[in-house]
């Protein structure tokens, strides 16, 4: 899965937001309420990118278009995430850990809500 630049990732935000559906109307309200001052050919030009991306597909409606999400913000969160892990600590998860948890404290009911993520992980192993 490609990166997104920010401002492409401001835009799914709105469209995931949205239900994963939007016409470029709906988009620009959206856009417009954020207090952004893109025109509507900067909108296009990001959602362009994001088809090429294979972010989003354009589906015609009428004399628009609808703007469907093809990845979740969780699946892109996921993914992210996994190739942050890869890149920055080796695909190394211990060494994340340390270094997340070495800078700081955790309180009680942090530690316990990280217990019960591993338990449940734990259940999910094979």
């Amino acid at each position: 899965m490609e990166l997104m630049s920010d401002s492409e990732k401001e835009i799914m935000k709105l469209i995931w937001d949205h239900g994963g559906v939007i016409t470029i109307s709906e988009l620009l309200d959206q856009i417009d309420q954020t207090g952004k001052d893109w025109k509507r050919t900067t909108v296009r030009t990001f959602i362009s990118r994001l088809i090429d991306k294979g972010m989003l597909i354009s589906q015609k409606e009428g004399r628009g278009a609808l703007y469907i999400a093809q990845v979740s913000e969780a699946e892109y969160l996921k993914v992210q995430s996994v190739q942050f892990v890869n890149q920055v600590f080796g695909g190394n998860v211990s060494t994340l850990l340390t270094s997340l948890f070495g800078q700081q404290c955790l309180d009680k009911k942090e530690v316990e809500e990280l217990e019960k993520f591993w338990e449940e992980g734990k259940g999910k192993l094979k």
